[in-house]
């Protein structure tokens, strides 16, 4: 028993410095871990608003398509608008014009695609805070939206209007709404001065309000596409 040996204790203090530094290798890989969980959600979250970006450019394209289509319908009537304004219209004028007889009972509609600016909502709800692009998206999403459904609601309220006038009051109208017969109407657009002022009322709302408010939208838009091709590339 006297010769047996036994192998001395680490001091109380080695022990200590053993434990800090077990902690501190603890603690530093949980901050690298969350820092690379982080950098994997900035990752995901910066791809997820790219994609919606993608979209949204994607979504304007084929809007300021649709408004062109609409631009270049509105510019080949307009001389018909102003010969009726200026009294130029004929008999023969109207026979000859396909169409003409529905000029202000009807136009080409437009629905700005919101598939985009959906998910940007989506994705702008969850966070807390927004860069200079997603604001701008969302501040001309916002604007041309309420305006593009004010003019809509006031041009589709003057050919309702139109449309209920002619059906209560000229016994003409049921002949002229099922092509069976339009010379009626035709003495009416003539000879009556009530259609020269909803061809005015219509010309105004179309081509003094709507037009300039599309050609708005197309160069709000175009600015707004430059950024995200900038920003995507």
């Amino acid at each position: 028993m006297e010769n047996k040996t036994s192998k001395p204790a680490l001091p109380t203090s080695r022990y200590l410095k053993y434990a800090i530094g077990e902690i501190v290798l603890v603690v530093i890989g949980i901050l690298i871990a969350l820092q690379i969980d982080n950098w994997n959600n900035r990752r995901l979250e910066q791809q997820t608003l790219n994609n919606t970006y993608a979209i949204i450019a994607e979504d304007l394209k084929n809007d300021i398509d649709d408004i062109d289509s609409i631009l270049k319908a509105k510019k080949e009537l307009e001389p018909i608008f102003n010969k009726i304004l200026d009294g130029l219209m004929t008999k023969e004028d109207y026979e000859n014009c396909n169409g003409c007889e529905y000029l202000i009972i009807g136009g080409p509609d437009l629905t700005i695609e919101k598939r985009g600016y959906n998910l940007l909502n989506n994705f702008s709800a969850s966070k807390t805070s927004e860069d200079s692009l997603t604001i701008k998206i969302a501040q001309f999403y916002t604007k041309q939206l309420t305006e593009i459904t004010v003019d809509d609601t006031l041009r589709a309220s003057d050919i309702a209007i139109n449309v209920n006038e002619w059906k209560d009051n000229y016994k003409w109208y049921s002949n002229y709404i099922t092509g069976r017969n339009k010379d009626g109407f035709l003495e009416y657009t003539l000879n009556n001065h009530d259609y020269k002022n909803r061809v005015a009322n219509y010309y105004m709302l179309n081509y003094t309000i709507y037009i300039p408010k599309l050609k708005a939208f197309i160069a709000e838009a175009k600015d707004i596409l430059k950024q995200l091709e900038e920003k995507l590339n």
